[in-house]
């Protein structure tokens, strides 16, 4: 895989822990779920761990971070083993997160969404490969020529490969006037994001656009007569008693057992949260338990067709990257573990974050919640159940006991590194390794020992070798994400 593969995704020490990486690669040998619940609450860790250092507690990371409230759900074997709740609402009448705290999903919707479009097509309404246009009755979408003159697919909407701005939406505050979905995409009045545009060729990169998605979400409308939610409801949360999941902005059909959005600091947002009409890009309130009911029927249909939402081949479909040598499928992320296959993707909006993460070839997952705006935590549990319940494919990360780089021996490393038409920088600072391409991206490195590093933002794993020459100087750089690939160092 090509080093620009590494964007596609992009989306401490404390003393708690009570175990090293060696002692848990047996963890599944215990006979309690509650002893794994124990384990995987004191087992999260950084992305590389030094030899002997002691792992971290679950709600000492969410003080540190100031994360108020958060939620887990841990499938295993196809079905959902556990789930608890950690934390404060925020809200007054239940203050407690449980695991029937409902939170905003944000982003994660557009894998709910890709799977109601599947239905659609299963269902004999659309074709994925047919121009949009075809399919979208209440309005058109107006192609600009002088990008493409070729037609967007729907397939190219869930994939982010049609080519199309706006990559994602602000929401609103409970007492603003909401679009609609026309107003939205034109970015009219009182949209607050701008209109939806072609601004590349389709199919031929990865372009991340909410705005493609909110299209998608127009076309299910026109092609099912019905609104979103209640084609939403009947496809999918009904079959699988998703009973904690909805799209709705009235305020009336709203749980009581609510997560309310959290700044950074961990005090709750003025207005509670925001509302997002762009229900099928970042509109979803749901619960982890409920994201895992429908991850739990994708698995299943994978292994042998016994889902309830989609077939076989669809559920195939569904996963399988839209271009060569891409991770970005229908409304999720492929990665590749040492040939094992996982699938996930994030979300963020205002005053919230989580993440699902699980294999297409067995029966393991996690989906986690939180209210605030720290990521690093949900990385830490993810590490923590792989490790736990020992998920194939994945790598233990540790640093050499003989590691001692201090910054005169990190500053031979800095400068620029080329790949054929493209570069990337690597600068020092405040002690740490920074690796850039100007303008699109940028990663702290971790050093696992004097010459490699891995780089902590991308998925799937990837580490970076420097190459000494015999004077001593650093000559070139390797790239390890499945391939290997030789950047040069400059003069």
């Amino acid at each position: 895989m090509k080093f620009k593969k590494l964007l596609l995704s992009l989306i401490f020490i404390s003393n708690i822990g009570i175990a090293s990486y060696s002692q848990t690669s047996n963890i599944q040998k215990f006979d309690t779920i509650q002893q794994r619940i124990n384990k995987v609450e004191n087992s999260l860790s950084p992305l590389a761990l030094n030899p002997g250092a002691s792992l971290w507690n679950l709600e000492k990371q969410m003080q540190k971070y100031n994360v108020s409230g958060l939620s887990i759900a841990v499938i295993h074997n196809y079905e959902i083993e556990w789930a608890k709740g950690y934390g404060s609402t925020g809200a007054k009448e239940i203050p407690n997160v449980t695991e029937q705290t409902v939170f905003q999903a944000a982003s994660i919707s557009k894998f709910v969404n890709a799977v109601a479009m599947l239905k659609l097509m299963e269902l004999k309404k659309i074709d994925l490969n047919e121009d949009i246009n075809n399919y979208l009755t209440s309005w058109k979408f107006p192609y600009n020529k002088n990008v493409d003159t070729n037609p967007i697919t729907i397939r190219q909407l869930l994939s982010h490969t049609a080519g199309l701005s706006t990559h994602g939406f602000g929401g609103y505050k409970n007492s603003d006037k909401l679009p609609s979905i026309i107003q939205t995409l034109e970015g009219k009045n009182p949209a607050n994001s701008d209109k939806v545009e072609q601004i590349l060729p389709t199919n031929k990169k990865f372009k991340y656009s909410g705005g493609g998605t909110t299209i998608s979400q127009l076309i299910l409308m026109d092609n099912s007569i019905s609104s979103y939610e209640s084609f939403l409801n009947k496809n999918l949360f009904e079959p699988l008693q998703m009973n904690n999941s909805f799209y709705s902005t009235e305020f009336d059909k709203y749980p009581k057992d609510l997560a309310f959005g959290h700044k950074g600091n961990g005090k709750t947002l003025n207005n509670n949260y925001n509302l997002y009409p762009e229900s099928a890009a970042a509109g979803l309130w749901t619960t982890p338990t409920n994201l895992s009911k429908l991850i739990t029927d994708i698995q299943r249909s994978l292994k042998n067709g016994t889902g309830k939402i989609l077939s076989q081949q669809a559920t195939k479909e569904l996963i399988e990257p839209t271009l060569k040598n891409s991770n970005s499928a229908l409304g999720v992320f492929s990665e590749n573990q040492n040939g094992q296959l996982y699938l996930q993707h994030s979300g963020a909006n205002k005053g919230f974050r989580g993440k699902f993460y699980f294999s297409a070839e067995n029966g393991n997952g996690v989906v986690i919640m939180l209210t605030g705006t720290n990521t690093e935590i949900i990385e830490e549990i993810i590490r923590s159940v792989v490790l736990v319940y020992n998920w194939a494919g994945f790598e233990k990360l540790l640093v050499s006991p003989e590691l001692n780089l201090r910054d005169i021996d990190l500053r031979k490393y800095i400068g620029t590194y080329v790949l054929e038409n493209r570069n990337v920088q690597v600068s020092l600072k405040k002690g740490d390794l920074i690796l850039t391409e100007k303008g699109k991206w940028s990663s702290k490195l971790t050093a696992l020992n004097n010459s490699t590093f891995v780089v902590d933002i991308v998925k799937p794993q990837a580490t970076i070798e420097f190459v000494t020459d015999t004077d001593g100087s650093i000559s070139k750089c390797i790239l390890k994400q499945g391939e290997l690939t030789e950047w040069i160092k400059k003069e």
